[in-house]
């Protein structure tokens, strides 16, 4: 399928850029298509995915496959220290198929490398530059994740040294979400309060000016459903 925006009037993209310019993050509805949009949201529920998480040597990708061979105690106790290690320190546990460096390597499905390409377009791109009022945005790199239930990501700010990150973006492709099932967008204040939270929505784009001190709460045992979207930042050259 073709990929295709929706339309956003003058005014939306507006008020979009005037909520960024007063806090630093902003939601735009209904981003894409709805057929391209729905198309997404099924070609979602198929791919590998990687757990992501964190050890003390950093960053950590743990295929399916690995996780699947372990014994139920060893999987326990690897969900134990990853959720121990979140008490105090920067921490994350979600699942992860990395769309933009799998059409750098050439292994994308057709899907995700139209999606990228997509992203890298005008059309978005140039989208993106309006609403934010940011003329040097001219990349938008790109990741699918899943938070199941129990997955987290604890406070922090997408600072990363080299990656030219101006805004990071969350388009939902979960409908239905309740604000009780966790996996909220949640930004911090000065004061150690959530001064504000974000629902999954589907087919909503989140906007959030990098560097930004945020989370995403805990996915609820309760939850009917997987938290999906496509995530990213927004970067200059």
């Amino acid at each position: 399928m073709t990929p295709a925006l929706a339309d956003h009037s003058p005014a939306t993209l507006r008020a979009v850029r005037s909520r960024l310019a007063a806090t630093g993050r902003a939601q735009l509805h209904d981003l894409l298509a709805v057929p391209y949009a729905e198309h997404l949201r099924v070609e979602a529920e198929t791919p590998d995915f990687n757990v992501v998480t964190r050890r003390t040597t950093g960053h950590v990708d743990l295929s399916a496959a690995w996780l699947h061979s372990l014994e139920p105690h060893q999987r326990q106790a690897l969900g134990q220290a990853v959720q121990a290690a979140a008490t105090d320190d920067f921490q994350y546990l979600f699942d992860n198929h990395p769309i933009y460096d799998m059409v750098e390597a050439g292994t994308a499905e057709p899907v995700w490398a139209d999606l990228v390409a997509f992203l890298n377009g005008e059309a978005f791109l140039g989208l993106m530059r309006e609403a934010t009022g940011e003329p040097r945005i001219a990349l938008a790199d790109a990741q699918l994740t899943r938070f199941r239930k129990g997955h987290f990501l604890t406070d922090h700010d997408d600072t990363a040294d080299g990656k030219n990150r101006l805004y990071a973006y969350v388009l939902g492709l979960t409908p239905g979400w309740r604000i009780d099932w966790g996996g909220l967008l949640a930004f911090h204040d000065a004061e150690g309060n959530v001064g504000e939270a974000f629902t999954p929505r589907f087919n909503t784009l989140n906007l959030l000016k990098v560097p930004a001190p945020h989370s995403v709460t805990q996915v609820a045992l309760s939850a009917g459903a997987d938290r999906v979207s496509v995530t990213g930042w927004l970067r200059a050259v």
